[in-house]
């Protein structure tokens, strides 16, 4: 584990950002825009079972025990913030993590609470 003096290792596109935030305020404003989105409980919670791997409304709703229309609204908005993806086979909507990063966000994240209530 890093500790706060250790310096994050970065991509040659982050430490661009880090020299010149003016410069790339979309991507900050996506960097946003993406905290804004885990930041309730049921998108959380949706995130999550996504984590486990593609998952249908069903069975997020299953899941979460949120109801089938606040979860296909949470899954449109996450669609729109590009975090997850839909893959259809017939009737049947799969949804799942567009990538690993959202879901290594969550966890590091969940470590870091539960890390904080043992001290």
């Amino acid at each position: 584990m890093a500790s706060t003096s250790d310096p994050t290792p970065v991509n040659a596109a982050v430490e661009q950002l880090l020299r010149n935030p003016e410069d790339n305020l979309e991507a900050i404003s996506e960097t946003a825009d993406l905290f804004k989105a885990l930041a309730t409980t049921s998108r959380l919670k949706m995130l999550l079972v996504l984590a486990h791997g593609e998952a249908t409304v069903t069975h997020i709703v299953e899941s979460t025990e949120l109801s089938q229309p606040l979860v296909s609204q949470h899954l449109k908005f996450l669609r729109g913030l590009h975090l997850v993806e839909v893959n259809r086979i017939g009737r049947e909507a799969y949804y799942s993590l567009k990538d690993d990063h959202v879901a290594h966000i969550i966890l590091d994240a969940l470590a870091h609470t539960v890390e904080g209530h043992e001290h």
